[in-house]
């Protein structure tokens, strides 16, 4: 989302992708008063995304800015060429006219991850997000700003985006935050955008959804061992997002049985009893030896 920052504590102008804002100081979409250097129509804003593939998480909208006006726009105090596009990077300083009329442009991310939504609702979704230059991605990484469920499950997206410190919330919080942009007025509260939790084991009033930054470093000083490549793929971004390590353990690079009882250490359950993991016997026989070192050091699995 880009924003154009007044100076002062006035509101920023947020601007959605595909739109033309116009600078001046009378019916416009940014509008500069008492300032007699500002023309009707200053300058020209405009948001768009370069690609159609937006499959990348870095990728934002190139912000374009005209100048058209008789007294001038200047970008870094370096005075634009009159009738000539310049793209703008996030911090620049713009000053339309020649006296106090001085904003800067920031960039804020907007990268949203969906969780359990149905096509209709991703459909929805992207939109919104676009609009407000942001994406949307179908799989959970550190860039990644919201998680976007209906009602909250516990999946690998779940935990990612609470131990990343990101808020999880309903794919309407978008949809209310493009309305009050495109309205210029307040933006929506998220703690009203909360989903509802969805599992019978939790008591949902002990879940904070927000963002916490402390949860980064629930896992520093812990290895996380797993025995099956299945689940150190699924689950080894959750840990090492908490400031923990994720060590893959097999039969090829074995450690020693001190390794397990250090410190810190804790051993994933491979899920020999689970009848939908797939453990091949040869392995299985591997798993049980390393499951007999842990009774003996009376280490506990997780």
């Amino acid at each position: 989302l880009w924003d154009i920052l007044p100076p002062g504590r006035e509101k920023p102008y947020r601007l959605l992708t595909g739109v033309e804002y116009i600078v001046g100081r009378k019916n416009c979409g940014i509008l500069i008063e008492d300032d007699q250097s500002i023309s009707r129509n200053h300058a020209t804003l405009t948001a768009n995304f370069s690609v159609t593939n937006l499959s990348q998480t870095d990728e934002i909208p190139v912000l374009t800015i005209k100048d058209n006006s008789k007294y001038g726009t200047f970008v870094n105090e370096e005075k634009m060429q009159n009738g000539l596009s310049q793209i703008l990077k996030s911090g620049d300083r713009v000053t339309f006219g020649v006296f106090e009329s001085k904003f800067r442009v920031e960039y804020e991310p907007l990268v949203a991850c969906s969780s359990c939504l149905d096509v209709s609702g991703k459909t929805a979704l992207s939109h919104a997000i676009l609009q407000l230059g942001g994406l949307t991605v179908n799989n959970w990484t550190e860039e990644c700003t919201h998680l976007v469920m209906v009602s909250v499950k516990v999946t690998i997206k779940t935990i990612c985006a609470l131990i990343c410190g990101r808020p999880i919330v309903k794919p309407e919080y978008f949809t209310e935050f493009l309305k009050a942009v495109q309205s210029k007025k307040q933006l929506p509260e998220i703690e009203s955008f909360y989903p509802p939790v969805d599992e019978p084991a939790i008591e949902s009033k002990n879940i904070d959804l927000s963002g916490r930054q402390e949860r980064k470093q629930i896992f520093k000083g812990k290895t996380f061992v797993f025995l099956n490549a299945k689940q150190h793929k699924k689950l080894s971004a959750a840990v090492i997002f908490g400031g923990g390590d994720a060590r893959l353990i097999t039969e090829e690079n074995k450690e020693d049985d001190s390794f397990f009882s250090a410190p810190g250490t804790c051993v994933v359950d491979a899920g020999l009893t689970d009848s939908q993991t797939f453990i091949p016997d040869s392995q299985k026989k591997w798993i049980h030896s390393i499951m007999d070192i842990l009774q003996r050091y009376r280490i506990i699995l997780y």
